[in-house]
């Protein structure tokens, strides 16, 4: 008696461990499923150890992006993209039993490279940041690199100070500040600031292709009171990145509370501001207004990398801020600091 096909079925599902399903009474070839062209093979590729295809697997298992092939790849001459190479003792597994260091590989398996925050501060310990310039003088020693960031990451910030800018020199961080970059010694408060060396072309250049690269660049400016004079080498930065700073008066002032919702002003209400100048430009986003409405804050995503463009200096002296409970500063920097972060790294909870 011939069989109804849906008891076939039932019969083939029950029997698939001992015979394979093709026509009623035939076995079936899974030869044509195994292999370099079949299913089973594009499986095991994407699932081995180490291989892109897995990054990005377990990044998509874990609520994130993750380079999945062509220029978006982990990419051995770029740090800021590299991820765990083919036996090189990564995994895209979920849920690996092996600690998160800060070696420049998913060690954990989340799909998060390097996310290690042992204090539970907000700041990634191993996050690779420098900083352009030198800190100003309107504080009592007040320098958030040095203070507030070094004492919850085990990386400490890196000065390049008045150095060249090169592709070599900025490879191996993921995030620089600028501080003071102007053209005119600077005393007050009992210190110097040196004048630093007029930017060329090419270090602008430098600076441009590494943040496409996936880096994040954050400036600071208002450590002058002649806006006309200090912005002018900053802006030789900028001009390639599509945001610069007005160098004519009205200049950014007072405290801050008209903000635009975006990850960077998320629990931020308050902050201040002292002399600054005012972000300008057809490219990025506006995040902030002072009271006059002149723009605090403009931010922009270039290629991969990231943008932000602060309309004064005074969050950047901690001694300052620490202590007042009715701004937030220390939130903003928080915030700035893990979206400046390429997105498959040094990502961290913030508190």
């Amino acid at each position: 008696m011939s069989r109804h096909p849906g008891q076939w079925l039932l019969s083939c599902v029950l029997l698939w461990s001992a015979t394979a399903c093709g026509e009623e009474g035939k076995s079936l070839d899974l030869s044509k499923f195994s292999g370099s062209g079949g299913r089973g093979g594009s499986a095991g590729a994407a699932s081995s150890a180490g291989g892109a295809g897995g990054r990005a697997g377990a990044a998509a298992d874990a609520g994130v992006s993750a380079p999945t092939g062509g220029a978006e790849a982990a990419n051995p001459d770029n740090p800021l993209l590299a991820g765990p190479q083919s036996g090189a003792g990564g995994s895209s597994r979920m849920g690996s039993d092996k600690p998160e260091v800060c070696d420049g590989e998913d060690n954990d398996g989340n799909g998060i490279i390097d996310d290690l925050d042992v204090n539970g501060d907000g700041v990634c310990d191993c996050l690779r940041v420098a900083t352009i310039g030198q800190i100003g003088p309107w504080s009592n020693g007040g320098n958030v690199l040095q203070s507030w960031l070094n004492a919850r990451s085990s990386t400490p910030a890196v000065e390049l100070g008045d150095q060249v800018l090169t592709a070599a020199l900025l490879k191996p961080f993921q995030v620089i500040l600028v501080l003071y970059v102007g053209e005119a010694e600077l005393s007050t408060n009992g210190q110097t600031l040196g004048a630093h060396h007029v930017f060329a072309s090419e270090e602008a250049e430098a600076l441009r292709k590494w943040v496409a690269d996936g880096g994040g660049v954050m400036t600071t400016i208002g450590y002058l009171s002649d806006m006309s004079i200090e912005t002018r080498n900053v802006n030789r930065l900028l001009s390639p990145l599509g945001i610069t700073y007005r160098e004519t008066t009205p200049v950014v002032n007072g405290m801050i509370e008209r903000w635009e919702t975006h990850p960077i002003t998320d629990g931020v209400m308050r902050v201040w501001t002292n002399n600054g100048a005012e972000p300008i430009g057809d490219s990025g986003k506006i995040l902030a207004h002072d009271s006059q409405g002149l723009v605090a804050l403009r931010v922009r995503e270039l290629e991969r990398g990231h943008v932000l463009v602060w309309g004064d200096e005074w969050i950047t002296y901690d001694s300052e801020w620490q202590s007042n409970t009715d701004q937030q500063v220390q939130r903003l920097w928080l915030n700035g600091l893990k979206w400046l972060t390429p997105a498959n790294m040094c990502q961290v909870p913030l508190f």
